[in-house]
């Protein structure tokens, strides 16, 4: 993939898409990049003229190649300011920019999924709980019976709920076996049914 060029965007184009609550933000952005803009634009439009020759003759013999090193670096630093773009592959960016999109895209597109699925299960469970018989009117038999998810939290307190009271009736109670064992105590001639 060819590496993308830079397109310039105007400041404003840019306020216009800023939303209010960030416009502090922008304005500092903006700030900084005029304060950049004018102090480039200060600067002359090439590097200033040196007389390599001049520092040839007056340095001593063994800096010589020094001073020639520093004219082929002093030549390149200009070119190479050019050419910058092309010099820096940016390939690499779009390629991770483009993977990362389509790892949000898919990631989306599984929370959407989840989502509607999740709906789906609310709207069933709503259309259940429309068809019941409203709390207020239901007996605690009909309750257990429609709710047995919520049966358990019903504070037994060591009773049978339903008529008649013997341990065959007892049929909806906590998840847990051991639940009524520490409830209920066997009493004989007090009444009490073991569940």
């Amino acid at each position: 993939m060819a590496a993308k060029k830079l397109s310039t965007v105007s400041l404003a184009d840019l306020v216009k898409r800023v939303p209010k609550n960030q416009m502090k933000q922008f304005e500092k952005f903006r700030d900084k990049t005029l304060e950049y803009h004018r102090r480039v634009n200060q600067l002359p439009a090439k590097l200033p003229f040196i007389d390599w020759d001049y520092y040839r003759s007056n340095v001593r013999q063994e800096y010589v190649n020094m001073v020639s090193q520093f004219q082929c670096d002093y030549e390149e630093l200009d070119c190479t300011f050019d050419m910058r773009h092309e010099l820096n592959d940016l390939s690499k960016y779009y390629e991770e920019l483009e993977k990362l999109t389509e790892k949000v895209k898919e990631e989306v597109r599984q929370y959407i999924e989840e989502s509607n699925s999740r709906i789906q299960s609310y709207e069933a469970e709503l259309k259940r709980l429309r068809s019941l018989v409203p709390y207020e009117e239901m007996t605690m038999e009909q309750f257990v019976t429609e709710r047995e998810d919520l049966a358990e939290y019903i504070p037994r307190q060591g009773k049978a709920l339903f008529w008649p009271h013997d341990p065959s009736e007892q049929r909806v109670g906590p998840a847990s076996p051991d639940f009524d064992k520490n409830l209920t105590k066997n009493v004989k001639g007090k009444g009490e049914v073991k569940t």
